[in-house]
């Protein structure tokens, strides 16, 4: 049994997530990197920064830079491309073709140069463009994702035992990079994320969680943070559990589960989840009594 009680408080930051459809791709929120660790150091090939939060006017140009590092000792090639997306509940991303989104960037976006090489040891800078039209449409959030796709040259196969039924298949390891890009224009509403159900389940999982649900009823993109803290009625102990940062796009509703450690002993506990918004003074909050069995 448990029993919750709503209050408005205080508002978000945000969070970004990516894993790649061809690596998966270790991240923090200024550089990503995919690399093997030597007895020194870690060496591979990292991409800067990791997204970025735009604020451009109507009929507003400005130009950005990603850059590409390759700390290893061999040469690589990439791809640029810039692709759209929708994000559901969990956050997970699905991508479209270019000007295909509904809240589609873009289209405003061009990319100097497309198709890059590095040297071992070598790091370059990616120029991309942002041209806000001058129109109702310039007045709406936008997003869009900017995809660093490994280039490696497919390798001859002749197997040792080949006869005339021999079929051979090589496949060819590559990684990719994703760098989202979101546009909030000055007129939209940023910080209308409302909780929308906060719970404590202990049946859908292995160990009991609790859940924030919470919409983005806004028209603009809000970056969020969200923690919970719990505290323990009988001796006072208080623990916070894993802060997450997260994006929430317009009209979106999104889930985040926070795990209860094990180490939490049983007993009457309530919990306060908080989010906390990027650009405002505000959080909003919700409280709950729970017990652990």
């Amino acid at each position: 049994m448990h029993k919750k009680n709503y209050t408005p408080l205080v508002i978000a930051l945000m969070l970004f997530t990516f894993v790649s459809t061809k690596a998966q791709v270790r991240t923090n929120q200024s550089t990503k990197k995919v690399g093997v660790s030597s007895s020194n150091k870690t060496r591979g090939v990292s991409v800067s920064p990791a997204h970025f939060h735009l604020e451009l006017k109507q009929g507003q140009t400005k130009t950005y830079s990603i850059t590409i590092n390759n700390d290893t000792p061999s040469p690589k090639s990439f791809n640029l491309n810039m692709y759209d997306f929708n994000m559901d509940g969990k956050g997970q991303s699905s991508f479209l073709p270019s000007g295909q989104g509904e809240y589609s960037l873009s289209k405003w976006v061009n990319i100097t140069p497309t198709f890059v090489e590095l040297k071992p040891n070598e790091k370059r800078k990616v120029d991309f463009t942002v041209t806000i039209p001058n129109t109702v449409e310039g007045k709406k959030a936008a997003w869009s994702i900017i995809m660093i796709e490994q280039q490696e040259a497919r390798k001859k196969l002749d197997p040792s035992n080949k006869t005339d039924n021999t079929v051979a298949l090589g496949v060819v390891p590559t990684f990719a990079f994703g760098v989202f890009v979101y546009q909030n224009p000055p007129n939209v509403d940023v910080n209308q994320v409302e909780f929308i159900d906060f719970l404590y389940d202990d049946k859908i999982a292995k160990s009991p969680i609790i859940s924030i649900v919470a919409e983005n009823k806004g028209d603009g993109i809000a970056y969020c943070t969200s923690y919970i803290d719990v505290t323990n009625l009988d001796t006072g102990d208080q623990e916070r559990l894993t802060v997450k940062k997260f994006t929430i796009l317009p009209g979106l509703i999104r889930d985040f589960m926070f795990p209860i450690p094990e180490r939490l002993p049983k007993g009457s506990y309530i919990a306060v989840g908080v989010l906390d918004f990027e650009n405002s003074e505000e959080i909003q909050a919700a409280k709950m009594e729970f017990k652990l069995e």
